[in-house]
């Protein structure tokens, strides 16, 4: 049998079963399959984003104010005047002060580096 495909410009041939030897049977059969798309499942267990945690400057009678504008300018990256000041000034009035709300690993480095400097901080989580 001879047929053209549609679009080609070449002839198929078709030949008969009782052309074909019997061990070739199996090489012309051939089935084309679309491939299935994946899956998707849900992970039951979602990485949380770490909740953060505040690094807290306590008011001390150790530290002068300036000092502790320094001090905070010099350990806490991208910290200005104004806000080294506005800090030291609200832990000075109302006893503590939010000095940085990052995660944890970072908080506890600020309050090592800040503690070397002998100024009183703490860590929580913050909410």
């Amino acid at each position: 049998m001879v047929g053209l495909v549609r679009g080609v410009k070449r002839k198929l041939v078709l030949l008969d079963d009782a052309s074909v030897p019997e061990e070739c049977h199996n090489v012309l059969i051939m089935t084309v399959t679309k491939p299935r798309k994946a899956e998707r499942t849900r992970t039951e267990n979602k990485a949380k984003p770490e909740l953060p945690w505040n690094v807290l400057l306590h008011n001390d009678w150790n530290n002068s104010m300036p000092r502790v504008v320094v001090v905070l300018k010099k350990v806490v990256p991208g910290m200005t005047l104004k806000k080294a000041t506005r800090i030291m000034w609200e832990a000075h009035r109302s006893g503590q002060a939010v000095v940085k709300s990052c995660h944890k690993e970072l908080a506890e480095l600020y309050m090592e580096r800040l503690q070397e400097e002998n100024l009183t901080v703490s860590i929580e989580p913050a909410g």
